[in-house]
Order: structure tokens, then C-alpha cells, then sequence
């Protein structure tokens, strides 16, 4: 299946700190996408290089084979969608508004809520299950709900890419299930593909068609879930030892650190 992007030579420096080295990495259309390692190995950075945000990022990302550089901020828009961990908690819309908000990549600035809008605006409401929500003010959601209203605006934007950045943290195990669901759910049955941060590797086990290893700035290492457990990566990655337990059903081992064990 053809890339639907393409990284080349990435490398970020802030300050006297190399923050990317150098990565090279290709994402299928319709992939799931993990990209793990331990805090501060440069995911987040990452991310952000593939999306456009990062200042100061050399080298070169393609979007379906277009140099994203050559975009606008509104064309990159129409291509890729963000989740963020935080940053809405005082945002004085309601779900319903803050989506509608999403769909600016779709009209001038002077051109109002048409019925397109309101469609894409419903759907994503209905596939992040926040219908009952959508007339509550994003301030006085929990965590959980809210980031399920973020999602919600992320789909309403209409684009083929979501990126990810720790959408399971700060989450109770029934938010992080539920935000799991939706999220497999609309890259398997709409094709979107997904590019997901996380420091979680149960997570990453549990959805990623393929993951990326990310160590110091590097790419450590990447293939699929099957081979990261048959290797010695996640040692290597987290500089600590792993134990792995599966159960009946269980497709793959869950692993823990052996340090947390009781």
C-alpha cells in the first residue's frame, strides 16, 4: 500500500540540544501508527515535525507524495487532525460549537456553518459517542469526557490523517478503553490513518499495526507488534527489564516492568 507520509532526514535542534537525528520513516494509508519510547526520547517532537508545528525542523515530510513545506496552514489542515493531551479545559464552547470550529479548513473566514458542515459536525459526534454532550460547555466535562469532545472535533474536520499525542493520559482505565474503541473503530471501518505518541506499550501491543521505537532521538528501531516482543527492543528502549503475561484470547503478551512486579 502506497505512503501516505514520508519522512526524510528529520532532525530538530533547540538550543545546545539535538532533539531529532536524523529519522527516516514512511506511514501506510489506513495504518495504525505507535511511536513509543521513554520521556524525553523526542516522540512528542516527533510528531510535531510530521505535522508541520515544530520551528526549526530540517529536512522534508510528504503528504501523499506533496512536500508538506508547500502548505498552508488551512491546506495541511484538510489533511491532518490533532488530539493533544490538554489545552481545553477553559475553552468557553460548547461540544457541539467547538466542533463546528473544526471545520475551518473547509470555508473562508467569512463564509458561515453550511449543511456539509453540520453532516461532518454530527457524524463525528455520533462515531466519538458525545451526542448527549454536545450542548455542554467543554469546562464543565471530566477529563474523560472532554477528551472524547476533543476527538469529536478532530473527526468533524474531515481529514484522512488523526495524530495523537498521549490521548490515553490523565484518563481513568474506563476512558482509556472507551477513547481506545473509538479510535479503532474509525481507522478500521473509515480508513483514517493513525499516528499515536505514547509511553504506554500495552497500548501500543493492543492497536498499532506497526510501531516506531523512538530513543534519544533516533529511531531505535520499527516493525510490528509481533516482532517488538520477540525482541530484546523494549529492554534496549526503556533501559530496564520486562516480564510478559498472556492470558486465554489473548492474541499478545502483556508486558510489565519487573520492578513493578508484587
Amino acid at each position: 500500500m502506497a505512503a501516505i507520509i514520508e519522512a526524510k532526514n528529520l532532525s530538530l535542534k533547540i538550543g545546545d540540544r539535538q532533539i531529532l537525528r536524523s529519522l527516516d520513516l514512511s506511514v501506510e494509508k489506513g495504518a495504525f501508527v505507535c511511536i513509543i519510547g521513554p520521556n524525553g526520547a523526542g516522540k512528542s517532537s516527533l510528531l510535531a515535525c510530521l505535522g508541520g508545528l515544530a520551528k526549526g525542523c530540517c529536512g522534508e515530510v510528504l503528504l501523499e507524495g506533496k512536500p508538506l513545506a508547500s502548505m498552508s496552514s488551512r491546506e495541511a489542515a484538510r489533511h491532518i487532525a490533532w488530539l493533544h493531551q490538554s489545552g481545553s479545559d477553559t475553552l468557553p464552547f460548547t461540544v457541539r460549537q467547538f466542533a463546528e470550529l473544526s471545520r475551518y479548513p473547509w470555508h473562508s473566514s467569512f463564509s458561515g456553518i453550511v449543511k456539509e458542515d453540520e453532516d461532518a459536525v454530527e457524524r463525528a459526534l455520533v462515531s466519538a459517542n458525545v451526542v448527549s454532550l454536545a450542548d455542554r460547555r467543554l469546562d464543565t466535562l471530566s477529563g474523560g469526557e472532554r477528551q472524547r469532545a476533543l476527538l469529536a472535533a478532530a473527526l468533524a474536520q474531515g481529514t484522512d490523517i488523526l495524530f495523537l499525542d498521549e490521548p490515553a493520559s490523565f484518563l481513568d482505565y474506563k476512558y482509556q478503553e472507551e477513547m481506545l474503541a473509538v479510535v479503532e473503530k474509525i481507522n478500521k471501518e473509515q480508513g483514517i490513518t493513525v499516528v499515536c505518541v505514547t509511553h504506554d506499550v500495552n497500548f501500543a501491543l493492543r492497536c498499532a499495526g506497526k510501531i516506531f521505537a523512538v530513543r534519544e532521538g533516533s529511531l531505535l528501531w520499527n516493525g510490528n507488534r509481533e516482532e517488538l516482543l520477540e525482541q530484546n527492543i523494549l529492554e534496549q528502549l526503556f533501559e530496564t527489564r520486562f516480564s510478559f503475561f498472556k492470558t486465554d484470547g489473548n492474541k499478545l503478551a502483556c508486558v510489565v516492568p519487573k520492578g513493578l512486579l508484587i
